[in-house]
């Protein structure tokens, strides 16, 4: 697999590029960048984004992103030292969860 796909708290997702296998049970990732494409906007309402599952990131990698690990763990899931769980995919996702607890997206507003 050749990324690890962070999964937030919020129910968003964050991507990681696996830069090298270690072992079997531990691998060395970095955070991607991901910018949201231009022309996209969340509809609100009621405090829920009524478009989120259409969001469209363009992700690249990021050369001056710092370098981390993540082991599986006895369940079989991958984690860092904070905790946080990552699934491999072939693939790097990108979610942000809209909504007034998580936040509205900070995206630059010039088209």
């Amino acid at each position: 697999m050749r990324y690890a796909n962070r999964r937030a708290d919020d129910g968003g997702i964050l991507p990681f590029e696996v830069l090298e296998p270690v072992s079997a049970t531990e691998m060395i990732i970095c955070e991607m960048d991901c910018t949201l494409r231009k022309g996209w906007k969340p509809i609100m309402l009621l405090g829920n984004c009524t478009n989120e599952q259409d969001q469209q990131w363009d992700i690249a990698v990021d050369p001056e992103a710092l370098m981390f690990r993540i082991w599986m763990v006895k369940t079989g899931e991958w984690k860092d030292a904070q905790g946080h769980i990552y699934v491999l995919s072939e693939f790097p996702e990108r979610f942000h969860r809209f909504s007034f607890v998580s936040g509205v997206y900070d995206a630059d507003d010039e088209e």
